[in-house]
């Protein structure tokens, strides 16, 4: 037969377990609400800020932060082709030191 304290800390084991499963429980539901009403990337971007990383970079080429516009400038033309062939260029070269 077990005594006292054995008994006493099976039952606080127990608690605590109990405790947890209910904290999982409400986190759960937070999650599934969270993916009912976000966008994929801000779900991204708020678990990457949940687990202490940092925020997802800005680029002029998210879509976000986009202008529709009708009218094209060669300007335009040449300074994003000079701006997408930096990103590619250091993409590329972070991948090679990386690996």
């Amino acid at each position: 037969m077990a005594d006292a304290p054995e008994l006493q800390r099976i039952a606080f084991l127990e608690g605590q377990v109990a405790a947890l499963e209910a904290a999982l429980e409400r986190r759960s539901r937070c999650l599934r609400t969270l993916q009912k009403h976000l966008a994929k990337r801000d779900l991204v971007r708020l678990h990457r800020l949940d687990a202490g990383l940092s925020d997802l970079p800005v680029t002029p080429f998210d879509p976000e932060f986009w202008e529709e516009t009708p009218v094209q400038r060669q300007a335009d033309v040449e300074e994003t082709l000079l701006a997408l062939w930096s990103a590619l260029t250091a993409a590329t070269r972070a991948g090679r030191e990386g690996s």
